[in-house]
Parts: structure tokens; sequence; C-alpha cells
């Protein structure tokens, strides 16, 4: 009779395991139900909130086969393959970085491969009969690599011998947003699935931030999953230990100058900042440098590992180092306190020391909203409220209670993009309970590290932004003198604007070159002289006092 892992005598037969383990480990009860329905088979769909170890669901599923093919005697009528493979899809790289962290796994992506290439080695040739566990990105999983690589794993002369025991999609909310926008790749997973065989290969599917309705609906359709061939978990993706604040943006978007985050430098306390752009983040970033070096006028140079940018833009060693200062205490002497990343940041990285999350700019959907406020407060530290501050404009806001209004009356225009409507409501928390059918408690966890320390609950009275007034320092709008405007009389012409525009271009070069390289040697041309900066001059030139 086959062993069914989804009964109790599976779940203590999956305990015993992982007690014999170098590293023993004890699930939670959500990970543990998920896991016997994966070895039994079946596609599991798991919702959980950030932070709460969705990563332990492939990593326990791996260890459990090995031990089994390794010790049959463990489960006899189990059918595993004898040289088990996981292959797990991470949108990004840092992600992917971060779940290799305590393992031997094989990563590919681009910045493995272009290393691996350095030192005259195949990572697709070494992933045919090397490592149990292959890391990979939806921008390789379809590229002619793996098909190759695919077609050696199920040749028919040894078609058990090296077949992937599972395949895993971590962090699956992008298929959505991303998908649907600069990464195409992510559409492809349900034809990566078409090629793998069905036996012991159900996906494992996980995120945090799946909105019921069509997003959830979407990403079965894309990858197969229909009513009946799948087990989902899903909790509440609610933080109680997160305080969200909704606060106005004074300060123009384009501008260089960003009052609003002093608090940041003047509070000391660890921070993520999400700006919208690269361009914007360069701009946030000198404006912090100016200020902290302001501070300090006897100093050449600030702290140099305070504040710090990750994105595509830097070099992958810079990057490195930056994920490595985000593990250290705010006592260490390498301490980063701030650090401004882009959307690379907001999926999976774990950064345990962060307690407050800004976001600048049009956010897109409450899924990327989440994802970045969910960086905070991952030790779960007891006691700590965390903060995530969401920077918005007053016409950002006015423009999602239309996009409110439009829906409740059904006046939306097709191909009308508006903001998201989870700023318009008052109570955030709310909200985000309604569009992920968060239930009002989840089942309480009987582990040890649940018992112990039980996970944080929600307060009596709700303290979002909504509810209770911003405990933010205010910012008043910086005053202006005002200047007349140019007579139509006196305006350049197309030929003189040109000129203009090419001189104050060339200026901008000129600048750049002399700017000092140990101070500016990250910056680039744009932050000397910004092109709304050369618009003002040329649309007030008549009028300039200097």
């Amino acid at each position: 009779q086959k062993f069914v892992w989804s009964f109790p005598e599976g779940y203590s037969l999956v305990r015993r395991i992982l007690e014999s383990t170098p590293v023993p480990y004890e699930p939670h009860d959500y990970q543990l139900e998920g896991i016997c329905k994966s070895l039994d088979g079946v596609n599991l769909f798991t919702i959980t909130p950030t932070g709460s170890g969705k990563t332990s669901y492939y990593i326990i599923y791996i260890l459990v086969v090995l031990a089994v093919v390794t010790d049959p005697s463990l489960c006899p009528t189990a059918t595993f393959p004898s040289n088990s493979c996981l292959l797990v899809i991470c949108p990004t790289i840092p992600l992917q970085m971060e779940m290799a962290l305590g393992l031997n796994p094989l990563a590919i992506n681009s910045q493995t491969r272009d290393e691996a290439r350095q030192r005259h080695e195949d990572l697709w040739m070494l992933a045919r009969t090397k490592p149990n566990v292959i890391l990979t990105g939806p921008d390789m999983a379809d590229k002619h690599f793996l098909k190759s690589l695919l077609r050696s794993l199920f040749c028919r002369k040894s078609p058990r011998t090296r077949v992937c025991s599972k395949r895993t999609f971590d962090k699956v909310h992008p298929l959505n947003s991303w998908g649907a926008s600069f990464r195409k790749d992510f559409g492809q997973m349900g034809f990566v699935k078409a090629r793998l065989p069905e036996k012991h290969n159900p996906w494992i599917l996980g995120s945090a931030t799946v909105r019921t309705g069509r997003p959830f609906n979407s990403i079965c359709q894309l990858l197969g999953l229909r009513d009946g061939n799948y087990h989902l978990i899903r909790c509440s993706c609610a933080r109680p230990d997160v305080q969200i604040l909704f606060c106005d943006l004074i300060s123009p978007i384009s501008g260089d100058s960003f009052p609003e985050l002093d608090f940041i430098l003047t509070e000391n306390r660890p921070t993520v900042i999400f700006p919208k752009s690269i361009s914007l983040a360069f701009r946030i970033y000198a404006y912090l440098l100016r200020t902290e070096a302001a501070k300090h006028p006897d100093k050449r140079v600030p702290c140099p590992n305070r504040i710090r940018m990750y994105n595509s833009l830097n070099f992958d060693s810079y990057n490195t180092e930056t994920r490595e200062l985000l593990k250290h205490d705010p006592t260490d002497d390498d301490y980063c306190q701030v650090v401004i990343g882009t959307d690379s940041l907001s999926v999976g990285v774990a950064m345990g020391v962060r307690m407050d999350a800004v976001l600048i700019g049009t956010i897109d959907d409450t899924d990327d909203l989440l994802q970045k406020l969910g960086r905070v407060n991952r030790t779960k530290l007891a006691g700590a409220i965390a903060r995530g501050i969401v920077y918005v404009s007053a016409a950002t806001r006015k423009l999602s209670q239309k996009a409110v209004d439009r829906e409740e009356t059904g006046a939306s225009k097709a191909g009308e993009v508006l903001p998201d409507i989870s700023i318009a409501p008052e109570c955030k928390v709310t909200e985000v309970d309604k569009l992920y059918d968060n239930p009002d408690s989840d089942t309480p966890c009987t582990c040890a590290k649940c018992s112990a320390l039980p996970p944080s609950l929600r307060p009596a009275a709700c303290n979002c932004s909504g509810c209770i007034p911003e405990n933010l320092p205010p910012i008043k709008a910086q005053a202006r003198r005002a200047k007349a405007k140019a007579k139509p009389s006196t305006c350049l012409s197309k030929i003189q604007r040109a000129h203009g525009v090419s001189r104050l271009l060339d200026l901008r070069i000129e600048i750049w070159q002399v700017a000092d390289q140990l101070k500016f040697w990250m910056f680039p041309r744009l932050v000397f002289l910004s092109d709304a900066l050369i618009t003002s001059i040329l649309d007030n030139f008549f009028v300039l006092d200097t």
C-alpha cells in the first residue's frame, strides 16, 4: 500500500528526518502541511506573510527526498528518482543569491554564467549530473540552454537517473505585474512546465501577495492549475508589527531636494528606500549625502557605508558588498543605515535589521506596496514597531479616489491607467484585508518557536495613518520667490533654444569631469545639471537675475 505523507504518520516521519539533519529544524504547522502534500505529488500554492519561511518548503522537501533515497527503509513504498534534482525559479538575482546561502546549489543567471565563462566552465553541462538544487530565473528558464538540459535529463536511455523531482517558483506574484510589462519571460513559465514530466513534478508556488479574484486566477491559468489539482494554503498577509503611514509628498518628484526625508538621518533608524526610478534614486542619494556632509563640515567624506545604493547600474561586486552590509547590526563599524534600492530588493531579500521602509513615487499595485513594506522587521523583534512610510502627492490621492468612484459606478474607460485604489481608503489595513481575503485570525501554530514567541497580534485599535495621526515631523513647503514670466516676444526661438540646450549639456559634462572623483565617483552627469533645471533656465532666460 502506498504511503500517504499527508497523514499523521507522514508528518511524524518528516519531523524525524529533519531532527537527524546537520542543522535540526522544526517546521511550522503550515509548512509541514504543504511539504507533505508536495511529497504526495500534489501541486502546492502557498500564500503566507513576508518573512514566514516560504523558502523552507523547497529546502525541507529536497532534504526529505534525499534522505528517503539514501535510506529506502524510511519509506519503502516511496518512488522518488535516484538522483533527484530541485529546479527553483526565482524572479530576481538577489533572491537567488540569498536562497543559496547555507546550501551548495548551482545558481544559473546572467551573473554566474559570465563568471563561469571566465573559468571556462559550462554551468548547464554541470547541471546535468552534479547538483541537487538548481537556482535559475525566468530569463534563463526559456533559453535554449535549459531546453538542451531538459532533453538530456529525460533521455530515453536513462529516464530515471536525473529526473527533476520538483518545480518550484518562489515569489510567484510578479507573473501578473512584471510579466505583463518589462519581463516577458515570466509569461513563458507555463511552457517550461509542459517540457517537464508530470511524475514527481508538481509545482510548489509561494508568495505573500496574491490578491483574490482575477490576479489569483491568472496565475493558476498560466501555470496549469485547475480546481481540484492543487492544494492552497492561504494565511493572512497582514503584518501587525508594521505601521502603515501614508504621507503627502510636498517636494516635486523631479526635483533634487527632499526635506521630507531628513528624519531618516535624524532618527538613525535602519531604513530602506524604494524610489520609483533609478534617476530618482540618484537624486535622493545625492540629497542625503549633501545633508549628511553639512552636519560634518570637518570631515571630507562622511561614513562611506552609511548611505548606499543598490541597482542594476552598479558593479555586481558593489551590490554584493551592499547585501553583506545589510546584515550588520547598528553597533558595527560597517553599519549601513540607509540603502536606496530598486524593485530587485523588494522580492524575497531579507534585511533583518531594517525598521523603516520608505516608498516614493507612483504605486503600481498593492502587491508592490506590501512586498516593499514587508522588508522591515524580518527578525520579528519583540515589542518593536516597524514603519512602512509611503509618500504620495495630493494629485495621486485625488486620482486614486477617482479610480474608486469609477470602480463603484462602473464608469471606467477601457485602457485608462489610474493609480492603485488602496491609496484612497481611510483605513489601509481594512483595505488590505479586503483585497487579499485575509482571515480574521490564523490557526495558531504549535511548533516550539511559535509557542515560545507567538506571532504579533493585531492591535486593539488600528495604527495606520488613516486611523491615527502620523507621528512624522511635518514638512512645510519651501517658499519660492516668484519671478515674472517671460513675455512671448522675449522667448527664445527654436534655433536659440536648441543652441542653449547644446551649450548647457556641454557645461554639464564639464562640471562632471572636474568634480572630485573621491566624493562623486558614483554620480551620473544628470545630478550636476538636471534636465528640469536646463528647461527652467531656458524658459526664463530673459528674466534671470544672474
